[in-house]
């Protein structure tokens, strides 16, 4: 892999050649000069100086070093005695030049900061700059892959096959290249808006205005927005105020909704309902029922269902027992013209 220094057998034997030619010696110094002293040559040394960070105690030292002794140019190759760890440097005439960790293979896994438990392990951040491409059951660009296209166009996507792609909107899009699939936007204009969409055929390489044509499935999600709300999820709405927020309309087939205190209390001994006269009176006052909402709350603050559904049954219950007073008094008025 790139970036991965392998010892060619030129370089074995090009180190080879200068150990045999040169016996180990002690130098402390690593970044010492040749009119200092410095020569190409195996070392050791026990305190060391201008080696990698942190090192201490015994640490080897392979110096090639620049014919001419009036300047610092080296190739450096050190190590402690004590682990499998390999630092080299350049130091380019100049003895504080730093050391890069030389990245080795274990057990045919490779490891970044941390000992590899996996074929690749990486301990910290990482970044790619240019293309990259993961491809899954096949070699090449065969099977699932990261296209070229979208990570040249600020998106992520996966394919099942090449193509080229012009939308430059953050985009994370699954589906087969030409047939469609899911797709998932950030909003361009820095609202952290996440859209959830239908790609139709190469929607996500020649994307049209949101709401319309192949994208027209879903309309818009927003999650969190505005962060003003945590766990709101709102469908159409940007400002959701409840758990889920939808601005526009629901259909389903059933919708269950829990309820506690159900208004049978109305057909309990001692409950009272007011007069017919009295409640005239009420509507013609406040135009609604008693204990309903006026239409202008209703407008303003919409209704809970649960709760709108309890105050319903009150007034049918209510209802019952107005008409089943004037039954009784409409038998009794019967009764009496019956008797004349």
């Amino acid at each position: 892999m790139k970036n991965t220094i392998k010892l060619t057998a030129l370089t074995l034997f090009s180190f080879t050649t200068l150990a045999a030619n040169a016996q180990t010696a002690t130098r402390d110094n690593a970044g010492l000069q040749g009119d200092a002293g410095a020569v190409s040559g195996f070392f050791e040394t026990v305190n060391p100086v201008n080696y990698p960070a942190g090192a201490t105690t015994w640490w080897h030292l392979l110096d090639v070093r620049h014919s001419n002794t009036a300047n610092n140019f080296a190739m450096q190759f050190a190590g402690s005695f004590f682990d499998q760890e390999l630092y080299f440097r350049k130091t380019n005439n100049n003895a504080g030049q730093p050391w890069k960790k030389v990245v080795m293979e274990s057990d045919g896994k490779v490891g970044i900061g941390k000992t590899p438990e996996y074929n690749f392990d990486v301990a910290g951040t990482g970044r790619v700059e240019g293309q990259a491409w993961f491809s899954y059951g096949n070699t090449g660009m065969g099977g699932y892959s990261w296209t070229n296209a979208a990570l040249t166009t600020n998106s992520i996507e996966i394919v099942n096959n090449q193509g080229t792609v012009t939308n430059s909107s953050p985009t994370l899009v699954f589906h087969r290249y030409g047939s469609g699939g899911p797709q998932f936007r950030l909003s361009a204009d820095g609202s952290n808006v996440l859209y959830l969409e239908s790609a139709g055929v190469n929607s996500s390489r020649s994307p049209i205005p949101y709401g319309g044509g192949p994208n027209s499935y879903f309309s818009k999600l927003y999650i969190d927005a505005d962060l003003t709300a945590m766990g709101n999820v709102g469908i159409g709405t940007s400002t959701p105020t409840e758990k889920l927020s939808v601005n526009g309309k629901i259909r389903a087939k059933e919708i269950k909704v829990e309820a506690s205190n159900w208004p049978d209390y109305v057909f309990e001994e001692g409950y009272k309902v007011e007069t017919l006269q009295k409640l005239e009176g009420y509507i013609k006052a406040n135009k609604h029922l008693p204990g309903m909402p006026a239409a202008k709350e209703v407008e303003t603050n919409g209704i809970a269902v649960s709760e709108m559904l309890k105050l319903q049954q009150q007034k049918i219950e209510e209802l019952t027992l107005y008409i089943i007073q004037l039954k009784k008094e409409l038998d009794t008025v019967k009764n009496k013209l019956k008797d004349k």
